[in-house]
């Protein structure tokens, strides 16, 4: 009679454990890295917004405006110049969306910068910017440090600053903020009075 060296019923029995104890750990690691890439791959929390500073400005059609007055609805706020031609170019798109927007929640302000009175009321009354417009003292420009004519900020109706678009904003690019700002104040509840 010969020997071989065919290992012995139990010795297998103990290899397939063994091979089977792996398999399963190794299937564990890999789910394990699975989930966690998936978290890291997921689209990560909105950032929390911070708040526009607060200002209150003269209105070039008199009396004045805080803007703690504009709670409660998605403000955009766009600071131009009746000599400028970049603010000149997009007027119209001011014009076209602000009219459509009327009485949807969003509300439009101009925010007139190194101007004159009636240079800015002939240009809003010729472009037909048919919104409430302030006089900037100063005091806006350094809370914003606007630093490009035109300069557009699209606010949640939080007071939180959604957007800051420097130059001429199309009116593609405009609805998408303005509608990303409605977006985010209705998943965060009721608007702050």
């Amino acid at each position: 009679m010969t020997t071989t060296d065919t290992p012995s019923p139990p010795a297998i029995e103990v290899t397939r454990r063994s091979i089977a104890r792996a398999l399963l750990g190794a299937g564990a690691a890999l789910a394990l890295v699975l989930i966690v890439a998936g978290f890291a791959l997921a689209s990560p929390a909105p950032p929390e917004r911070i708040a526009a500073p607060p200002f209150e400005l003269p209105l070039l059609d008199g009396g004045s405006l805080n803007s703690d007055e504009l709670r409660g609805e998605v403000v955009v706020i766009n600071v131009w110049a009746s000599w400028c031609p970049p603010c000149r170019e997009e007027a119209p798109t001011l014009s076209r969306v602000a009219a459509d927007l009327e009485g949807s929640g969003v509300s439009f302000l101009g925010v007139v910068q190194d101007d004159t009175e009636a240079s800015a009321r002939a240009f809003a009354a010729e472009a037909d910017l048919d919104f409430r417009h302030a006089i900037d003292d100063g005091s806006f420009d350094h809370a914003y440090q606007v630093q490009v004519l035109p300069t557009t900020y699209v606010l949640d109706a939080n007071g939180g600053l959604v957007a800051t678009h420097l130059g001429p904003i199309t009116e593609a690019r405009l609805r998408v903020l303005i509608e990303e700002a409605q977006t985010s104040t209705a998943s965060d509840g009721e608007a702050a009075p």
